[in-house]
C-alpha cells in the first residue's frame, strides 16, 4: 500500500508538472500571425494584413513588426510595444494626439516647416534633402520638379520615405505639388512633363459650368498625385476673381460666388475622398489633402496689382466685399458633400487688408493677421492646417521676401507673430532655428506650459493630415504600377473632353466654324507673333526676343495645311551680344501669296502687361512710378474721371495713383497679326473668314479684336488639339464665359475690384453682350440648365449662399 501511494503521488506530481510545463510553453508561443510579408522590386517589403491595413517597410529598416490579435503593426518608435499612434485601428485624430505628445519641441518645430521648392529629383536624395529631414526634422516637402518622369518621381519618393522611416518615430514625408495638370502653361503654373492627364486650368474648368467635371478632375488628379507620392495638393486656388486685371485670374474658378463655391466644393470633394466601387469611403489610399488658397481671397489689390510684390501688397475693399470673397472657402471647400467634410488645409494670402480705422485688423500680411485667421479658425470653425504662403517670414535682404507689414522685424520674431496669430506651418522654410527661437519668445511671454500646448496643437493638425491618407502604414509605391496608371488613356481622354467642353465660342458669323462638309484639309494662314526680351530679376532668368509660330506645328498639320510669315535678318542683339529678333524683322505674307487660303487663323494671347508677379506688375522700374494695368493691346493712358488721383492704400508719404500714366503691353503686335489677316482677307476678292483663337488668362477688351474677326474661340489653359477639334467641326462648342469682358478700360476703372459682376460689358457687332455666362454653340446663344442655374443675380456673403444638404 505504501508503494502504491507513493506511485500515486508520483503520478499526480508528474501530471501537475506536465500541466505547468504545458502552460509555460503556451505562454511563450508566438502570437497567431495572419499577415504575410513579400519582397518588392522597389526597395521595400509589402505586408498584407487581411481584414486590416497593408503595411510597407523599407529594405534594411530597423523598424520591427508587432503582431497583435493576428494583425501586423509597425513599431515606429522602437519601444517594443504598440502605441496608439502606431495602431491603424484608431482614428487619425487620436493617433495624431498620441504622437504629438511624444515628440520633442524640436521635432514639432520641424513639422512646422514646409520645404522650399525641390527641383531636379533623382532616385536618391541629395545632401540638402538629407539634412532637412535629419537635422531640421522637415516632413512636408514641396516637389516642384515638373521635368521629372513618373518613374524618377516615384523612385525619389521611395528613397525619401525610406530615409524618413530610419529616423526616430519614422514619421513619413508628406510631399506636395502646385497644380501641374494644365494642358498649357499659365503664369506660375507650369504643366509637368510627366505623363499625366491634361486639363484646362481652373478658369477653364469654371467655363464648363459643370461641377461634375471638376469633381472628376479632383478624383483623377488625386489618383495621379498619390501614385507619384504626392500627399497634398497646394490647390485648389479659389480666390474670387473680382478684378479683371489680376494676373492670377487663370488659377481661379472665376468671379461668380455661386459658381466658384460649387466648383471649389466639387474639386475638394473629388480630391479628398477615396472611392470604392463608386462609393465615397472618406479618407483612404487615393485621398489627397487639399490646401484651399489663398484665404480670404487675394484678388483685391488696388489697381488689380498682385501681392507677390511690394507694389501690390495692399488689398482694398471698396465695396465692402470681404464676406462675398469668403464664399468659395466657407460655403464651398469647408462645406463638402463628401465624407471628409472640409478641406484639410488652408493657405493664407499675401496681402494686407487696408483700413484706416482698424476694421480689418492690423496692417500686416494675412499670415500675421489675427483678424483674418480668427475669421477662419474661430468664426468659421476651421480646424485644419493653416499654412503661410511662401517666403513671408524671410528677411528683406533675400530676393523673394514677402513679409508685408513686418518688413523691419527679424525672422525669428516673424515666426512668433505668425504662431500667435494662429499659423501652423511656414511655407518655403527649411531651417528649424527661427521656429525654436520663436518658441523661446513665447515661453518668455506666456510661459512654457502655454507654448508647449500651442506647439502640440499644431503638431496634431499636421500629423493628422499624414495619418488620414495612410502614409504611416505604407508610403511606398510600386514603380511599375505608377508608370502604368498615371496618365492612362482613359484619364487622358477625360481631361481632353474637359478641354473641349471649356472652350467658349464668342462669335461665329456666317457659320465660319461649322460641321465638316468635305474631307479636304483646309489651308490656313497663321500670323507669327512677337515677344520682346524679358528678365525676371527674382530668379535671375532671361529670355531673348523672338518671332515664332504660336502653335504646335506637328499637331496643326493633322488638321490644316499651314502657311505663315518669315523672319528676315535679325537686327537686334541679346544680352550676350548675339543676334536677336526685333519687332521690325518680320516679313508678313502678302495677299497674293494667300490664293489658296481657306481661312485666316490668328492665334493670340490676351494683352500681357510688362513685368511679372515677383518683380512687380503695375510699376515702371525705370521711371520708378506706378502705371496702370491694361486689358487692351492699344496704348492706354489712365486719364478718365474713373481713375483715382490719390491712392486709397499706401506706405507713409506715398501715392500709388497711376493717373495720367501709360500702360506697358508687351504683346501689342498680336493685334497687328489679326489686322494683317483681316486686311488680306478683304483684299483677296474672296470671302475668306478670319477665325481668331485666344489663349486667355483673364478678361480683355474685345473692341479691338471682335470687329476684325468672323469667329472667335477663347480657351483657358487648353491644348491646340482642343481648339482644332472645334475648328474642324468635330465638337460643338459649349463653354460659357466665367468672367465678364469689359466694354473698355473706363469700365474696368469703374468696377470696384472686390465685387463680382459689376462691370459694363462689351457688346459685339451683332448685339451679343460678352457677360458672365455667355457663349455660343452651332444654334446660337446657349441657354440651358447651366445658365438657368448660374446666370442669375449675384449672391453675396450676407445672403444664405450655402448649398442645402
Amino acid at each position: 500500500m505504501k508503494n502504491f501511494l507513493s506511485k500515486k503521488k508520483i503520478a499526480i506530481l508528474s501530471l501537475a508538472l506536465a500541466m505547468v510545463t504545458s502552460t509555460s510553453f503556451a505562454a511563450k508561443k508566438e502570437p497567431v500571425q495572419n499577415w504575410t510579408k513579400s519582397q518588392t522590386r522597389d526597395g521595400y517589403s509589402l505586408i498584407r494584413n487581411p481584414g486590416g491595413k497593408d503595411l510597407g517597410i523599407a529594405d534594411g529598416s530597423d523598424v520591427q513588426i508587432l503582431t497583435v490579435k493576428g494583425f501586423a503593426f509597425k513599431d515606429l518608435n522602437r519601444n517594443g510595444k504598440l502605441d496608439n499612434f502606431e495602431d491603424w485601428r484608431l482614428t487619425p485624430q487620436k493617433r495624431a494626439e498620441d504622437l504629438a505628445n511624444q515628440l520633442s519641441i524640436e521635432e514639432i518645430a520641424g513639422l512646422m516647416l514646409y520645404s522650399a521648392h525641390q527641383r531636379k529629383l533623382a532616385p536618391e536624395l541629395n545632401d540638402e534633402q538629407i539634412k532637412m529631414l535629419r537635422d531640421d526634422h522637415v516632413r512636408t516637402v514641396l516637389n516642384a520638379d515638373i521635368g521629372a518622369s513618373v518613374e524618377t518621381t516615384v523612385r525619389w519618393n521611395n528613397a525619401l520615405q525610406a530615409f524618413a522611416e530610419s529616423l526616430p518615430f519614422g514619421i513619413p514625408a508628406n510631399t506636395s505639388a502646385d497644380p501641374r495638370n494644365d494642358a498649357r502653361s499659365a503664369g506660375a503654373y507650369q504643366p509637368t512633363k510627366a505623363n499625366v492627364s491634361k486639363w484646362p486650368n481652373n478658369l477653364g474648368l469654371a467655363a464648363t459650368f459643370d461641377p461634375e467635371i471638376v469633381r472628376q478632375f479632383g478624383k483623377i488628379q488625386a489618383k495621379e498625385y498619390r501614385l507619384m507620392g504626392i500627399g497634398t495638393g497646394l490647390s485648389p486656388q479659389m480666390d474670387l476673381a473680382t478684378d479683371p486685371r489680376w494676373t492670377r485670374n487663370y488659377g481661379t474658378f472665376g468671379e461668380d460666388p455661386a459658381l466658384s463655391r460649387d466648383m471649389a466644393r466639387a474639386n475638394v470633394d473629388g480630391g479628398q475622398s477615396t472611392y470604392e466601387n463608386g462609393e465615397d469611403i472618406g479618407w483612404g489610399a487615393l485621398s489627397l489633402n487639399q490646401m484651399m488658397k489663398h484665404f480670404p481671397g487675394d484678388c483685391v489689390g488696388e489697381g488689380g496689382r498682385e501681392a507677390h510684390s511690394k507694389y501690390g501688397k495692399y488689398g482694398i475693399y471698396l465695396g465692402n466685399g470681404l464676406s462675398t470673397q469668403l464664399i468659395p472657402f466657407v460655403d464651398g471647400a469647408m462645406n463638402l458633400d463628401g465624407k471628409t467634410g472640409s478641406a484639410s488645409a488652408a493657405m493664407m494670402s499675401y496681402s494686407i487688408a487696408w483700413s484706416e480705422d482698424g476694421k480689418y485688423g492690423d496692417l500686416v500680411g494675412s499670415a500675421y493677421s489675427k483678424y483674418k485667421i480668427d475669421l477662419l479658425r474661430n468664426k468659421y470653425k476651421f480646424d485644419g492646417v493653416i499654412c503661410t504662403d511662401w517666403c513671408v517670414t524671410w528677411n528683406t535682404d533675400r530676393n523673394l521676401s514677402m513679409a508685408w507689414g513686418v518688413e523691419n522685424d527679424n525672422e525669428a520674431h516673424r515666426h512668433y507673430l505668425a504662431l500667435m496669430a494662429g499659423v501652423d506651418q511656414f511655407g518655403g522654410n527649411n531651417a528649424i532655428q527661427p521656429v525654436l527661437e520663436a518658441y523661446q519668445m513665447g515661453v518668455a511671454e506666456h510661459g512654457e506650459k502655454f507654448m508647449d500646448k500651442r506647439f502640440r496643437q499644431s503638431a496634431t493638425r499636421l500629423l493628422r493630415n499624414i495619418f488620414q491618407i495612410g502614409l504611416f502604414e505604407n508610403p511606398y509605391l510600386d514603380v511599375a504600377r505608377s508608370v502604368r496608371e498615371v496618365g492612362n488613356p482613359s484619364d487622358k481622354e477625360a481631361g481632353f473632353q474637359a478641354q473641349l467642353k471649356s472652350i467658349v465660342m464668342l462669335k461665329n458669323e456666317n457659320n465660319a466654324i461649322h460641321l465638316p462638309t468635305n474631307r479636304k484639309k483646309p489651308t490656313v494662314y497663321v500670323p507669327m507673333i512677337f515677344r520682346p526680351e524679358q528678365r525676371v530679376k527674382a530668379f535671375n532668368s532671361y529670355s531673348k526676343a523672338e518671332w515664332f509660330l504660336p502653335l504646335e506645328i506637328e499637331v496643326a498639320k493633322q488638321y490644316f495645311n499651314i502657311v505663315t510669315d518669315t523672319v528676315g535678318e535679325l537686327t537686334g542683339v541679346d544680352k550676350d551680344g548675339n543676334p536677336m529678333a526685333t519687332v521690325n524683322d518680320i516679313r508678313r505674307l502678302s495677299p497674293d501669296q494667300m490664293a489658296e487660303v481657306d481661312f485666316m487663323l490668328p492665334i493670340i494671347d490676351n494683352p500681357i502687361n510688362a513685368g511679372n508677379q515677383f518683380d512687380g506688375l503695375g510699376f515702371d522700374q525705370e521711371k520708378q512710378e506706378f502705371i496702370p494695368l491694361s486689358l487692351q493691346y492699344s496704348p492706354y493712358v489712365a486719364n478718365s474721371d474713373a481713375v483715382r488721383k490719390q491712392s486709397i492704400a499706401n506706405d507713409p508719404g506715398e501715392n500709388r495713383s497711376y493717373f495720367g500714366k501709360s500702360a506697358k503691353i508687351i504683346n501689342a503686335t498680336d493685334l497687328d497679326g489679326v489686322r494683317h489677316a483681316y486686311d488680306c482677307a478683304n483684299l483677296s476678292g474672296r470671302k475668306i473668314p478670319v477665325v481668331t483663337l485666344i489663349h486667355a488668362l483673364k478678361p480683355m477688351v474685345f473692341s479691338e479684336i471682335e470687329p476684325l474677326s468672323d469667329a472667335i474661340l477663347v480657351g483657358y489653359g487648353v491644348s491646340d488639339a482642343a481648339y482644332f477639334e472645334i475648328l474642324a467641326g468635330r465638337f460643338e462648342p459649349q463653354g460659357l464665359l466665367p468672367m465678364q469682358q469689359p466694354k473698355d478700360m473706363e469700365a474696368v476703372e469703374k468696377q470696384l475690384g472686390d465685387i463680382p459682376r459689376d462691370m459694363e460689358c462689351y457688346k459685339d457687332s451683332v448685339g451679343h453682350v460678352y457677360d458672365f455666362g455667355y457663349g455660343l454653340n452651332w444654334s446660337g446663344v446657349i441657354s440651358d440648365s447651366r445658365t438657368a442655374k448660374y446666370k442669375v443675380p449675384v449672391i453675396s456673403g450676407d445672403s444664405d449662399s450655402k448649398k442645402k444638404k
